[in-house]
């Protein structure tokens, strides 16, 4: 390509420098997600090469208990089918990181971190990783609805270290739901409101449930299609919606604590705390209590019907009122809401634009394929803007 520069012809002379920049990436959590993300890293490299004249290149990889650190440059057919390459030592992901920046430093390209865990340890390193000049992309939701304190942390790192926080796969896993949002809002657009069906598992069960249907065994039947977690209490809970809710009010500009969105469980009270006795299977034990509840649930959806609407379970952020809340809600059948299929994710953008109709987001929000597409094009946005 042209050379602009000529320090920057001076460096590829010596060699530090290759022809095209490369994103170094290091993979935390090598589950479904992450070898999903590193087989789609592999398949689409060298054709991202050719269009964008940027490499992507797997730097390390890390589980729970052991990491390996890959040599810069070198092929890695041992990732190739969800491998796990030899040479692997104790996770350390602080060290992780200095070796994706170092290799950076090296290829004069850029370090990106992704965190596809569901956990704490990984959010409490963003803020010195975003400060050292990572990226940091992630599905884990802890750092987007954990402490604000901390949000506002890891936000300032990334601004002071010339990188970004990214986490789109955060809400709706690979559907574009946070760049849409952050493109009105830069554009000048006024968001009123965000709704939407932000869990597959409770929209799948919403989409099921008819008159007649008994809830429990719809439960049942989405257990044991694997659309819940092992306990189905952990998505009828809600949290996860709340947490959601909360990345979304906080792109709103709301500052906001998970503690402080209002959320109506499903969960009868009487069963918020029960525990299955020894030796009993958590979820199936769970779904035989639930039957008991069967009937009141079934006034519900029986006056909905009655009136020509359905139930949906929904998080919103009126951001025009400063209010969000989780809960079951009444929709007439000719809402966005009433359309849903099977497990749809479904957000509705009510704006000074988008009048009187709101712009809508539909389509699968979780699935480890899908989820590391919504990482994916994190790292596209990131090459585009390595391009020389």
């Amino acid at each position: 390509g042209p050379q602009r520069h000529p320090l920057q012809a001076a460096a590829r002379a010596r060699g530090t420098m290759s022809a095209a920049p490369t994103l170094h990436v290091g993979v935390v959590g090598y589950g479904l997600v992450g070898k999903e993300l590193v087989g789609q890293i592999l398949a689409n490299g060298a054709r991202l090469e050719e269009e964008l004249g940027v490499r992507v290149e797997v730097s390390a990889v890390a589980r729970s208990k052991t990491m390996v650190l890959l040599p810069t440059g070198a092929p890695t057919p041992a990732l190739r089918g969800g491998g796990w390459p030899s040479g692997e030592m104790a996770a350390d992901l602080p060290r992780l990181a200095e070796h994706v920046l170092a290799a950076a430093a090296v290829t004069g390209g850029r370090a990106i971190i992704v965190d596809n865990t569901a956990s704490d340890e990984p959010a409490e390193l963003y803020e010195s990783w975003l400060a050292a000049g990572a990226f940091v992309a992630t599905p884990n939701k802890r750092a987007g609805s954990g402490p604000h304190a901390r949000y506002s942390s890891i936000m300032a790192a990334a601004r002071s270290g010339g990188s970004r926080f990214m986490y789109e796969a955060t809400v709706g896993a690979g559907l574009p739901i946070i760049a849409p949002l952050q493109a009105l809002l830069r554009a000048g657009d006024e968001v009123k409101k965000v709704e939407g069906i932000f869990s597959g598992s409770l929209s799948y069960i919403f989409n099921t449930w008819k008159p007649g249907m008994k809830l429990s065994e719809v439960v049942h039947d989405a257990m044991s299609k694997g659309f819940t977690e092992p306990d189905p209490r952990d998505d009828l809970s809600g949290t996860d919606v709340a947490r959601k809710v909360t990345i979304l009010a906080r792109e709103l500009g709301m500052k906001i604590e998970l503690d402080e969105v209002p959320v109506k469980s499903l969960v009868p009270a009487a069963l918020q705390d029960w525990q299955p006795k020894a030796g009993e299977k958590v979820g199936e034990a769970f779904v035989r209590e639930l039957a008991a509840y069967d009937s009141e649930m079934d006034v519900l959806i029986s006056e909905a019907e009655a009136a020509g609407e359905v139930l949906r379970f929904v998080g919103s952020v009126d951001a025009a009122n400063g209010k969000v809340s989780v809960q079951l809600g009444r929709f007439p059948k000719n809402h966005p809401f009433a359309g849903t299929q099977f497990a749809d994710n479904i957000v509705a953008y009510d704006t000074k634009w988008y009048t009187p109709r709101p712009l809508v987001v539909q389509g699968p929000g979780a699935g480890a394929a899908v989820t590391a597409a919504g990482v994916f094009s994190n790292l596209l946005e990131v090459m585009q803007g390595m391009k020389r």
